[in-house]
């Protein structure tokens, strides 16, 4: 099987071109660190609309649960895409 990027010879069990990814692969520390950076940073994105929000409306009780799911979504939203990214940058 030839590559269609190099047009070089490709095993037949390859899932990636070895000319064109240099044998390069993962390890499970990159992934785990991608994933961790996603999710801070998606921590600090939902951080700054919950605490707006307990600024601006006070802690009653509707605020309080809307304020605790924001960042909760946002940094598991972070993480996915960390994680995803750190697989995916290696090529």
């Amino acid at each position: 099987m030839k590559c269609s990027k190099c047009g070089q010879e490709v095993p037949e069990d390859a899932i990636y071109c070895p000319h064109c990814t240099g044998d390069r692969q993962t390890t499970q520390r990159e992934i785990i660190r991608g994933g961790i950076v996603g999710g801070l940073k998606g921590l600090f994105l939902g951080l700054l609309p919950a605490i707006v929000l307990l600024m601006h409306y006070g802690a009653e009780r509707g605020i309080k649960a809307i304020a605790f799911i924001v960042p909760v979504t946002t940094f598991t939203t972070g993480l996915i895409i960390g994680l995803v990214r750190a697989k995916r940058d290696w090529k």
